[in-house]
């Protein structure tokens, strides 16, 4: 086993800025943020993408959301998710195809023309970045 292996699935490097913005939770209790946002397509794309059969189940996932750095926690647009498999998580002897963290990117911001236009005219141009918070 190399020494710069992740110990676990929420590993970040010690020179890392990503602060947490969203706590992790099963993926089903926001799933609907998710797709209000236009983010259901992340699970459409570890559905066809994910190597195990567990990981392409709802119900087996979690997720947590991250700010990249500081800049994005000041604007408070969350643009790192993190879908973890709670089946692959806990097989971490399994080898190296286990354990897999799927991670999803924001990049970009609001289009200027969908703010002059309106969400509801051109939803298209919004890049609407879900959260949510835990209870």
């Amino acid at each position: 086993m190399l020494t710069n292996q992740p110990r676990t699935l929420a590993w970040e490097p010690l020179d890392s800025e990503h602060v947490q913005a969203c706590p992790r939770v099963p993926y089903l209790t926001v799933r609907g943020i998710l797709e209000n946002a236009g983010k259901g397509k992340w699970l459409v794309y570890i559905q066809q993408k994910a190597k195990h059969d567990c990981c392409r189940k709802p119900d087996n996932l979690d997720i947590d959301a991250w700010y990249s750095n500081a800049e994005q926690r000041d604007k408070g647009t969350p643009d790192i998710y993190k879908f973890y498999c709670k089946v692959c998580e806990g097989h971490p002897d399994a080898g190296g195809e286990r354990g897999y963290c799927h991670v999803m990117f924001c990049v970009g911001g609001t289009h200027p023309l969908g703010i002059l236009q309106g969400i509801n005219a051109r939803p298209d141009l919004f890049d609407i970045r879900p959260k949510w918070s835990a209870r």
